[in-house]
């Protein structure tokens, strides 16, 4: 599966590079959302910091999984606890 290109031909690596540098702009304040000089107007799209932050874990694991790699497990089974009665 790590030999087989992604059917929909995103670069998951270079997406996970772009959405960091989104999440430290985000963290800085420099992301502008909205500047007005006179009559002239500029409005940038707003990005919520948990929505980046999803977008980034999941480039990030498409990422590693295109070059072959496992991924870090985030969710874990909650073990069977036995109770004696």
């Amino acid at each position: 599966m790590a030999d087989e290109q992604d059917p929909s031909g995103v670069d998951w690596c270079a997406r996970a590079i772009k959405l960091r540098k989104v999440e430290e702009a985000l963290l800085s304040g420099e992301m502008v959302t909205e500047a007005r000089f006179g009559e002239d107007m500029a409005r940038y799209a707003n990005a919520k910091l948990d929505d980046v932050k999803r977008a980034l874990d999941e480039a990030i694991r498409n990422c590693q999984l295109s070059r072959g790699e496992t991924p870090k497990r985030k969710r874990f089974a909650i073990r069977g606890v036995m109770r004696p009665y």
